[in-house]
């Protein structure tokens, strides 16, 4: 395996793959209810029904396999007697997509028998490999172009520093974004309690006067119009956040697997500078060393991809909040003509 010193691209791993994990309408169970999820690759043209323990087969099949290349955790698993909130449920699910989407677009494990099994069979079987990829590999002539394993170990060292400071600076940027999500629902909260307030004034009474009866007219039609525009949102598929999320989680996968290098690595320096230099044990050791900092740096810039990624992106994740916090603007303003001239039109949309 020699380095690419090509920059990647996310267009370029887009490209691989499109996977779709969509939740399958009916749970089972009588008690403890699971989730099914209908799995779709565009690469393949396959559709599969996976449960969430198969997810957890394929994850523990590609860690024992690959323990070189960032794959990210999966979203933990909550047993809930008559299954899970549809928020809970719908946030397992994209992150299923997401960590699936990491693992079919990665340059290495995107062409893994095991993954086209779960993306393709109707029952998958997975079983642990006796084999790590290292020995899979194979003995690895040494490129000359390629980096002396000094040069891998600075820019591994480099990059850790530089990918961790990203990842911190977009998990700021994704918790900024979220409060400014919720005080938008919250008001939205809001105005839905203030139209059952205007409603329960709007009921007309035999004593009313003719402004009386004015403004009950106005009262009912503002009631109306917040009931009706401040309704709960959906859960909306929002690219922009979608590939701030998949950063995110990309950037976590490389700072794990980072923090398992960094113990591995000294591990093996020290086993092969106890053992005899020119012994078999010795060569093997320092051959997975060199293994597993090629791996880092190629890890490194994946990971980079996704990060600059989640930037180029950002423009439309503020318009896109900008757009919520103007149609919230907008209500009030048509809640204003409303009890103003109960027969205008609104002009929210």
């Amino acid at each position: 395996m020699s380095i690419n010193t090509e920059e990647v691209t996310y267009e370029a791993l887009e490209t691989t793959d499109v996977i779709s994990v969509e939740l399958v309408p009916e749970r089972k169970g009588l008690i403890l209810k699971h989730c099914e999820y209908y799995v779709s690759s565009r690469r393949h043209g396959t559709t599969v029904t996976r449960r969430y323990n198969e997810f957890v087969q394929l994850y523990d099949v590609l860690f024992a396999k690959y323990p070189y290349r960032a794959v990210c955790c999966l979203p933990p698993k909550r047993v809930v007697v008559g299954g899970g909130s549809p928020l809970f449920l719908q946030r397992r699910r994209a992150a299923l997509q997401r960590w699936l989407t990491l693992v079919a677009r990665h340059p290495v494990l995107a062409h893994d028998a095991d993954l086209r099994t779960f993306l393709c069979e109707t029952t998958p079987r997975l079983d642990k490999p006796k084999h790590d990829e290292f020995i899979l590999a194979g003995t690895q002539e040494d490129d000359a172009r390629e980096m002396s394993t000094d040069e891998m170990q600075e820019t591994f060292v480099s990059e850790q520093e530089q990918l961790r400071l990203a990842q911190l600076g977009l998990g700021r940027l994704f918790k900024i974004i979220e409060k400014v999500e919720g005080r938008c629902e919250s008001e939205r909260a809001d105005i839905r309690e203030l139209g059952a307030a205007l409603h329960s004034l709007s009921s007309p009474s035999a004593a009313d006067t003719v402004r009386w009866a004015r403004m009950r007219e106005a009262l009912r039609a503002a009631a109306e119009l917040a009931m009706e525009m401040g309704d709960p949102q959906d859960l909306i598929e929002d690219e922009a956040m979608d590939r701030t999320l998949l950063a995110l989680d990309a950037l976590g996968a490389y700072r794990q697997l980072c923090s398992r290098l960094t113990r591995g690595l000294h591990a093996e320096r020290s086993a092969a500078a106890a053992a005899a230099p020119h012994s078999a044990a010795s060569h093997v050791l320092r051959a997975r060393h060199r293994y597993a900092l090629r791996c880092a740096v190629e890890e490194a810039r994946i990971a980079r991809a996704y990060a600059l990624s989640a930037l180029e992106i950002l423009p439309e994740l503020l318009r896109t909040q900008g757009t919520s916090h103007a149609r919230v603007a907008a209500l009030w303003a048509d809640l204003h003509t409303a009890l103003r001239h109960p027969h205008s039109k609104p002009t929210h949309k």
